[in-house]
């Protein structure tokens, strides 16, 4: 492995780090934004979604630059591969930052200001679980930690249930108020892209197992860990 390959990758990975720790920024100050039904944060969110998109692009180049120039083999191309695509996955969670933002703002448009909305716990519980598998699988491509990965996998199951709780306090809701219908159907609307969230973020964790195993893990059924150690 030549030195110019190894500062090349090296490159590719802080590339990729800079677009993650960009990605989760927008995911921390959409949140935020949700929870104080900040119009001026979420507009802010929504302006910086420009600089992931060019950051997705730049890396692209960079790793196709990679692959022509180089032309690695084995991990090393599964490494510049894996890179490609996790920076599709992180482009696609702040796209879905943008659409919490974008609740927001049609919040405080409808005339809802903070304190007049209360947040469901599921929906508060889903999003703290979304922001923490984001930081880990960013951790984990880090430490090529195939083990975090699968618990992460396995953890997307929880937040999936959580989503689906939404739906019980959305019914609930309606009866009790149904004048509340048109901001409650927003705050699902927002649970969904925080579910994609997390979705993004296993494809992220599956792609890491494929970058250091060299195993393809899409679609099917993957055992934590923890599971493993019953067996």
């Amino acid at each position: 492995m030549t030195q110019h390959w190894i500062r090349q990758i090296e490159e590719v990975r802080s590339h990729l780090l800079s677009m993650g720790t960009n990605a989760e920024a927008q995911v921390s100050e959409a949140t935020r934004a949700l929870h104080d039904l900040d119009r001026d944060r979420a507009l802010e969110v929504i302006s910086a979604d420009d600089d992931l998109d060019a950051m997705d692009v730049s890396l692209e180049e960079e790793c196709l630059h990679s692959i022509a120039l180089f032309q690695p083999v084995a991990s090393d191309l599964r490494l510049i591969v894996s890179a490609m695509s996790v920076g599709h996955e992180l482009e696609r969670i702040g796209d879905l930052a943008v659409n919490i933002a974008g609740g927001v703002v049609r919040l405080r448009d409808a005339g809802k200001l903070p304190g007049q909305i209360v947040l469901p716990e599921c929906l508060q519980q889903a999003n703290q679980m979304a922001m923490e598998m984001l930081r880990k699988s960013l951790d984990a491509f880090i430490a090529q930690d195939t083990a975090q990965c699968r618990e992460l996998i396995y953890q997307d199951r929880e937040l999936d249930r959580l989503h689906r709780a939404i739906f019980q306090w959305l019914k609930e809701g309606i009866r009790k108020n149904p004048n509340d219908l048109d901001w409650m159907i927003e705050i699902t609307g927002i649970s969904k892209h925080i579910e994609r969230i997390a979705d993004h973020v296993t494809n992220i964790a599956e792609i890491v197992i494929y970058w250091v195993e060299g195993e393809i893990v899409r679609h099917r059924q993957v055992i934590s860990p923890a599971e493993e150690t019953e067996q």
